[in-house]
């Protein structure tokens, strides 16, 4: 199985699949999409072609999960929402554009060895991160909008592996994803 943690940027989410990555000794990925994106001079704004980039590291990683089943579990830092939420946002692709994709997703079972766990919620922390050059989105509810839209979507069209955590950056929101985690690896 692949545990794909996904949420907008300072949502929590990258800290959270570390912790369960340790607790639960899991490999956990993470793509390095940023510098690849800087290194290959993708413009982020309205660019077909950075997504085409993104959905193609996406559909190969839900095609290995779906073909190597008896490959080990791990965990993605972030994955097809992101890509798909970032592909509206930067206006990459319409919503049109979306739900074919996710109908294209759903008809080839790309999604049946993934489970989503979808993190939101409000960083306590407003420092400027100065992390990369989607800096602009940290807490920016035009990408919020653009996951639930994701989310909204891959629901009406039959998705059952995506769940919610929100992450109140305290002690009672980690040990509610290791319980969710204890329940999904053992049950």
């Amino acid at each position: 199985m692949v545990y794909v943690f996904e949420g907008a940027r300072n949502s929590g989410k990258t800290y959270l699949s570390k912790h369960i990555s340790d607790k639960f000794r899991i490999s956990r990925f993470q793509f390095d999409f940023g510098n690849h994106f800087n290194l290959l001079d993708l413009k982020s704004k309205d660019n077909k072609e950075a997504h085409s980039f993104s959905m193609g590291k996406e559909l190969m990683l839900m095609q290995l999960s779906k073909d190597l089943l008896n490959a080990p579990d791990f965990i993605h830092d972030r994955g097809i929402l992101t890509v798909l939420a970032w592909g509206i946002s930067e206006n990459r692709i319409s919503k049109d554009d979306v739900v074919k994709q996710i109908e294209y997703i759903r008809d080839n079972h790309l999604l049946d060895n993934l489970t989503i766990v979808y993190v939101y919620g409000d960083n306590p922390d407003k420092s400027d991160r100065n992390k990369d050059q989607w800096d602009y989105a940290d807490g920016n509810n035009l990408e919020r909008d653009a996951f639930e839209f994701v989310i909204s979507k891959f629901k009406e069209l039959g998705a059952k592996k995506i769940y919610r955590l929100k992450n109140n950056f305290d002690l009672g929101s980690i040990l509610s994803l290791e319980s969710f985690f204890e329940y999904l690896l053992f049950n």
